[in-house]
C-alpha cells in the first residue's frame, strides 16, 4: 500500500514541478537552463515526526569598537534562498527636551550591549496622536525617535548600500515602509531612516532657537553614523546611494544641493520629488509660526523684538499638544491654498545653513551634482488634486480660467500664477474652453497642469545644469498595476488615474500590507525595477544594455517610460514634457550661455528649447528620435517566457477606459502632427510659387497680404459677434433662470399662504363646532333641568336622608348655585360694557352740544323758511341789525358760565367713576375672599342638621337677593334719567343773554340759502336717528332683562 501511495503522489506532483521556473535575472539565457530535477518527496503526514515549537530567533551580534555589541535578529527573513539579518531601532541621534525638540540633535552615545531586535516607534505625527498621548501618560520619551534599520544578507561583506528616506508629505510616515523582501533578492545592504516630522522638523523663526530644516540635520547625522559603522554590517561606506520617495526625495535633493553631506553618499535616486517642488517650500515661515503659536495657545506677537514668551510656551507644552495644534493648522489652512499651508516644508534662509538661497539657485550651480535617477509617477499630483477637488466640482463657471485659478491657488506660489495661467490657456486648454468649461470636461487638463507644476517642471529645472556634467537618467512611471500606494483612499475625480504618487514604491517595497501581494505581471515589473535600481547602486548605470535607458542629453530627455503595454512595458520617449516646453519661471537663476534646439519627429510634436538671456554663442543640434524595437532588449521577452497564471484586472471597464484614453492621445498626437505637416507643406508651396512667379506689380504683390488681413479682420469680427451672441444667450439664460426662480418662489409663498389660511379656517371651524357642541350640551342640560322641575322651585323630600341620597351623584357643574354665579358674572360684564357705551355716547353728545353753543347765532328766532331767497334774507338782516346799533356782548361772562358748566360735568363724571371703581373693587375683594376662604355651601343640604332648617334658610335668603336686584335696577334707571336730563339743563336767564355760537346755524357760513336749509334738515334727521337708536337700546335692555328672568334657576334664588 505504501509504494502505491508514493506513486500516486508522484503523478500528482509531476505537472507542478515539471514546469520550468522562470528566471528574471538580466543574465537569462535559454541555452543555460539546467534540466529539471525533482525535489525529494516529503514523508506522509502519518509518517512525519511530531513538530516541536519554533525555536526562538537567534541573535545576530555585531561588535563595534568604541560602542559595544549590537544584538540584532538573525534570519529575520529568508529571501532568494538566503537568510537576512535585521538590526532594528538603532539610535543615531539624541533629541533634547523642551525647546531642544526643535533644534539639531546630538550624536547618540551608545555603549555596552545594544538591543536592536525591536522596531522603534515612528517620530511624532498626528495620525498616531492617540499613541503619543498614551505613551506620555506612561512617562515615556516620545521625542527621542532618531533611529534607523539595517537589513543585511548573512555573511555580507563590502556590499553597496541603498539608504531609503521615506516620503509622504513630511508630516507622517516612518522607516517601517522600507521592507527588504524585494530589494534583498540582490546583493545589496538596505537602510531606512526615521527623522523628525512636521513642526519638530521644519517649524522656524529663522533664529537659533527655532532654526528650521532640522530634518535635514537628522539625515546628515544618520549618514555620518553609517559612514562610521557600515563596514561592521557588511556594507561599503564608499558606495552609498541615497534614495527618497515624494517628500523624502525632496529632503534628499535639498541635502545634496546644500553641499553639507557631499562626502556621505555618491549617488541619488529621486522618486516623484525634488527640492524645487513648490508644495514643499514655505515662503512665509514667520506667518506659519504665528498661526501655529495661536493654535497652540502661545503668545503670537510676531512683531515683538523678543520671542522669549513664545519660546517659553513651546518649551513647556507636551509633544502631543503640539502635534494636535499642527493637525488643526493643516486641516484649517489646507482649503485656503498653498500660501496658507506650512509647518512641514523646507525653509529658505534657515540658521543651520542648509538652504541659504532658493533651491533653484542652488540647482543652477552644478558643482554639487552627483549621478542621479530622477523621475515621477505619471499622475502623481492626483493625490493632491483630490484634496481640493470639491472646490473644482462646486465651481459654477463656464470659463476655464476660473478652474485654473483654483489649481494654481493650491499648487503654485502667487508670484507664478500669471505665467502658469497664460501657459495653460495656450498649451493645455483650447480657446473654446473660455465659454464651455465644466468640472467634468476640464479636470483631465487640470490634472496635467498640476502634474507639470508640482513634479515634471521641478524635475526639468533640477537637471537643467547638472545633466551637462554628471549622468542623469530620466523616467516616468505610467504603469497601473493592481494596487495603488494610497488605494485605501477614495478617488473623487470623475475618471480613473494611472500611476499616482508613490505607486512606484509598491514595486520596490512590500508596503502597505494590502499592496504586498503582487500578481505575476506586477511581480515581474517589480523585479525589473529592483534590478535597475540595484544596478545603479552598484555600477552607476541602471541598465548596461545599449539603447534601453540612455543618459539624458537635455533637461527634457530622452527618458524611460514604464507603460501599461503588456507586450513591452519599457518605452524610450524623447520629451519629458510630452512635447510641450515649459515657461522659464526661474530665469533669474538659469542664465545659460548655450541653448539647444531639438526637433523631434512625429508622432511627438516638435519642440524648441527656450532661449535664455545673455546668450553669446548659439549651437544648434538637431536630433531625431523615434520609438523602435531595440536590437537587444532583455525586458521585451518577459511575457514570452514559460506560461504563467494569467491575471486580469478586477475592473475591465477601467482597462477599456485606459486603452481608449491612450488611443485618443495617440490620435490627437497624429492629428497634431498631420496639421503641422500640412501647414509646412502649404508654406513650402507658397514659397515655391513666389519663386516661380515673375516680377509683379507691387500692388499685385500686396494684394494677398491685403486679402489675408481682410480675412483675419472678418474672422476676428465673426469671433467677436459669436462672443457677443454667446454672452447675450448666457444673459438671457440667466434672466430666464432668474425669472423661473422668482416664479417658483412666488408659487411657494402663495402655496404656503393658502396652506396657512386653510389651517386657520379649519381651526376656526373646529372651534366653532366645539362651541356649538358645548352650547347644545348646555341647552340640553338646561332643558332637562326645566323638564325635571318646571316651576323652578325646590321640591320637598320625605326626609333629609332621601334628599342626600338623591344628590350624592350630582356633579358640581350641574348645581344651581354654579349656574347662577356664571349668569351673574355674565350680567355684570354686559352691564359694564353697556355703561361704557352709554358713557361714551353721553360724552360725545356733550361735546357736540358745547360746540353748537360756542357758535354765534345772529338771529336764532328768525324764521328761515319765510324768505323767498337767500339774498332777501341777508337784506332783511342788514336792515334790522345795523352794525352801528348792535350792542356789545359780554363774552367774558359767557365764557365763565361755560367753564363752570364744564367743571360741574367733570366733577359729576369723576364722582360716578369713583363710585363705580369702589363698587368693582368691593366686588372683586369679596370674590377673592370667597376664593381664599371657601365658605360652606349654603345650598348644600348636607351642611344643615335637618331638611326643615335648609328650607327655612333658603327662603330667608331669597328676599335679600331680590332686594339686591331691585337696588341694581334702581341705580340703572337713575343713571339713564340723569343722562336724558343733562342735555336739557340750562339756565333760562343765561339763555336769553347768551349768544349762539354754533357755525352750523349761521347762514352766512354757507354759499347759498338752499345749502343752509339742506344742512339744517340733515341735522334734524341725525337727531331723530339718535333718538330712535336710544329707544331701541332701551327696548333691547328690557328684552334682555326679561330673557334673564326666564332662565332656569333665576327665580329660584330671588
Amino acid at each position: 500500500m505504501q509504494p502505491l501511495l508514493l506513486v500516486v503522489l508522484a503523478l500528482c506532483a509531476a505537472p507542478i514541478f515539471g514546469l520550468p521556473r522562470p528566471d528574471y535575472s538580466d543574465d537569462y539565457n535559454d541555452e543555460e537552463v539546467t534540466p529539471w530535477q525533482p525535489e525529494p518527496l516529503k514523508p506522509a503526514p502519518w509518517q512525519a515526526e511530531p513538530r516541536s515549537a519554533p525555536p526562538e530567533p537567534q541573535a545576530a551580534v555585531v561588535p563595534i569598537p568604541g560602542i559595544g555589541q549590537i544584538v540584532g535578529v538573525r534570519n529575520y527573513k529568508t529571501i532568494a534562498g538566503r537568510p537576512v539579518n535585521a538590526f532594528l531601532g538603532l539610535r543615531y541621534g539624541q533629541v533634547g527636551t523642551g525647546l531642544a525638540r526643535f533644534q539639531a540633535a546630538q550624536p547618540a552615545n551608545l555603549q555596552g550591549r545594544i538591543d536592536a531586535t525591536v522596531q522603534s516607534p515612528n517620530c511624532a505625527q498626528f495620525p498616531e496622536l492617540q499613541r503619543l498621548r498614551e505613551s506620555e501618560a506612561r512617562g515615556e520619551n516620545v521625542d527621542n525617535c532618531l533611529t534607523l534599520n539595517i537589513y543585511a544578507p548573512e555573511g555580507a561583506k563590502d556590499l553597496p548600500v541603498l539608504v531609503f528616506v521615506h516620503g509622504e508629505m513630511l508630516f507622517d510616515g516612518g522607516a517601517e515602509e522600507a521592507q527588504p523582501d524585494y530589494v534583498l533578492e540582490k546583493d545589496v545592504l538596505l537602510v531606512s531612516i526615521n527623522y523628525r516630522l512636521a513642526p519638530f522638523g521644519f517649524l522656524s523663526a529663522l533664529s537659533d532657537e527655532l532654526p528650521g530644516n532640522v530634518a535635514l540635520s537628522d539625515l546628515q547625522l544618520a549618514l555620518e553614523w553609517l559612514q562610521r559603522n557600515l563596514a561592521h554590517f557588511g556594507g561599503n561606506p564608499g558606495q552609498v546611494t541615497l534614495a527618497g520617495q515624494a517628500g523624502g526625495a525632496t529632503l534628499v535633493h535639498a541635502l545634496s544641493l546644500s553641499g553639507r553631506a557631499s562626502d556621505l553618499f555618491q549617488q541619488l535616486i529621486l522618486q516623484s520629488g525634488t527640492a524645487l517642488n513648490p508644495y514643499l517650500i514655505d515662503e512665509r515661515p514667520l506667518e506659519t509660526l504665528d498661526t501655529f503659536a495661536r493654535l497652540a495657545r502661545c503668545p503670537t506677537n510676531a512683531a515683538a523684538r523678543s520671542l522669549a514668551p513664545l519660546y517659553d510656551c513651546l518649551t513647556v507644552l507636551p509633544t502631543s499638544q503640539l502635534v494636535a495644534a499642527f493637525e488643526q493648522l493643516f486641516e484649517q489652512n489646507e482649503p485656503r491654498g498653498l500660501s496658507s499651508l506650512g509647518g512641514f516644508k523646507l525653509v529658505v534662509g534657515d540658521r543651520l545653513g542648509y538652504l541659504p538661497r532658493h533651491p533653484a539657485a542652488l540647482a543652477a550651480n552644478a558643482s554639487n551634482s552627483v549621478p542621479t535617477i530622477i523621475g515621477a509617477a505619471k499622475d502623481a499630483s492626483a493625490f493632491i488634486l483630490s484634496r481640493f477637488y470639491n472646490q473644482i466640482a462646486g465651481l459654477q463657471s463656464r470659463n476655464v480660467s476660473d478652474y485654473i485659478d483654483v489649481v494654481l491657488r493650491h499648487t503654485a506660489p502667487p508670484s507664478e500664477h500669471r505665467i502658469w495661467k497664460q501657459w495653460a490657456q495656450r498649451e493645455i486648454f483650447s480657446w473654446d474652453m473660455e465659454h464651455s468649461a465644466s468640472a467634468r470636461n476640464v479636470t483631465q487638463g487640470l490634472l496635467e497642469l498640476s502634474n507639470i507644476i508640482l513634479y515634471r517642471a521641478p524635475v526639468i529645472f533640477s537637471i537643467r545644469q547638472s545633466y551637462r556634467s554628471t549622468p542623469v537618467y530620466l523616467y516616468t512611471f505610467d504603469y497601473r498595476g493592481e494596487h495603488h500606494r494610497f488605494g485605501h483612499l477614495n478617488n473623487p475625480l470623475p475618471f480613473g488615474v494611472d500611476a499616482s504618487l508613490s505607486d512606484d514604491s509598491v514595486y520596490l517595497f512590500p508596503y502597505p500590507a494590502e499592496a504586498s501581494r503582487l500578481n505575476p505581471v506586477d511581480r515581474s515589473l517589480s523585479r525589473a525595477l529592483v534590478t535597475m535600481w540595484v544596478n545603479f547602486a552598484v555600477t552607476g548605470v541602471p541598465n548596461p544594455n545599449s539603447g534601453v535607458w540612455p543618459q539624458a542629453t537635455s533637461e527634457y530627455g530622452p527618458f524611460l517610460r514604464f507603460t501599461n503595454n503588456r507586450q513591452n512595458m519599457l518605452e524610450l520617449d524623447p520629451h519629458f514634457g510630452e512635447g510641450i516646453n515649459l515657461p522659464n519661471i526661474y530665469g533669474e537663476y538659469f542664465n545659460a550661455t548655450t541653448t539647444s534646439s531639438v526637433v523631434v519627429a512625429a508622432p511627438t510634436r516638435p519642440y524648441t528649447y527656450p532661449t535664455y538671456p545673455t546668450t553669446t554663442t548659439t549651437t544648434t543640434t538637431t536630433t531625431t528620435t523615434t520609438r523602435r524595437p531595440y536590437a537587444y532588449n532583455p525586458y521585451a521577452n518577459w511575457q514570452n517566457r514559460q506560461p504563467q497564471q494569467t491575471w486580469r484586472p478586477a475592473n475591465p471597464d477601467y482597462v477599456r477606459a485606459q486603452e481608449e484614453r491612450q488611443a485618443q492621445f495617440i490620435r490627437d498626437q497624429q492629428l497634431r502632427a498631420q496639421r503641422e505637416r500640412e501647414q509646412r507643406w502649404r508654406e513650402q508651396q507658397q514659397r515655391e510659387n513666389q519663386n516661380r512667379r515673375p516680377a509683379q506689380d507691387p500692388r499685385e504683390q500686396q494684394r494677398p497680404e491685403y486679402e489675408q488681413q481682410q480675412r483675419e479682420k472678418e474672422e476676428q469680427e465673426q469671433r467677436r459677434r459669436e462672443q457677443i451672441q454667446r454672452a447675450q444667450q448666457e444673459r438671457e439664460q440667466y434672466e430666464r433662470e432668474q425669472q423661473a426662480r422668482e416664479q417658483r418662489e412666488r408659487e411657494q409663498r402663495e402655496r404656503e399662504q393658502r396652506e396657512r389660511e386653510q389651517r386657520e379656517r379649519e381651526q376656526q371651524e373646529r372651534e366653532q363646532l366645539e362651541r356649538e357642541q358645548q352650547e347644545r350640551e348646555q341647552q340640553e342640560r338646561d332643558q332637562s333641568a326645566r323638564d325635571e322641575n318646571p316651576n323652578n322651585e325646590l321640591q320637598p323630600y320625605p326626609s333629609y336622608e332621601d334628599y342626600l341620597r338623591n344628590h350624592q351623584d350630582e356633579s358640581p357643574e350641574s348645581t344651581p348655585d354654579r349656574g347662577y354665579d356664571e349668569e351673574m358674572q355674565r350680567r355684570e360684564q354686559q352691564q359694564r360694557e353697556q355703561e361704557e357705551r352709554l358713557e361714551e355716547e353721553r360724552l360725545q353728545h356733550e361735546r357736540e352740544q358745547q360746540e353748537r353753543e360756542q357758535q354765534p347765532d345772529e338771529n336764532p328766532d328768525d324764521d328761515r323758511q319765510s324768505y323767498p331767497s337767500y339774498e332777501d334774507y341777508l337784506r332783511a338782516q342788514q336792515g334790522e341789525n345795523p352794525s352801528d346799533t348792535e350792542p356789545e356782548r359780554n363774552y367774558n361772562e359767557e365764557q365763565d358760565r361755560e367753564q363752570q358748566l364744564r367743571e360741574q360735568h367733570e366733577r359729576e363724571q369723576q364722582e360716578r367713576e369713583q363710585q363705580e371703581r369702589e363698587q368693582q373693587e368691593r366686588e372683586q375683594q369679596e370674590r377673592e375672599q370667597q376664593e381664599r376662604e371657601p365658605q360652606p355651601d349654603s345650598d348644600d343640604p348636607r351642611n344643615y342638621s335637618s331638611y326643615d332648617e335648609y328650607l327655612r334658610a333658603h327662603q330667608a335668603r331669597q328676599p335679600a337677593e331680590s332686594d339686591f336686584d331691585a337696588e341694581e335696577e334702581d341705580r340703572e334707571q337713575e343713571r339713564r334719567d340723569q343722562e336724558q336730563e343733562e342735555p336739557l339743563e340750562e339756565n333760562p336767564e343765561d339763555s336769553e343773554d347768551q349768544e349762539p355760537s354754533d357755525p352750523a346755524n349761521d347762514p352766512s357760513s354757507y354759499p347759498s340759502y338752499e345749502d343752509y336749509v339742506r344742512a339744517q334738515q340733515k341735522m334734524r334727521e341725525e337727531e331723530e336717528e339718535r333718538d330712535r337708536a336710544l329707544e331701541a337700546r332701551e327696548r333691547a335692555e328690557e328684552e334682555q332683562e326679561e330673557a334673564r328672568q326666564e332662565q332656569p334657576g333665576y327665580n329660584q334664588f330671588r
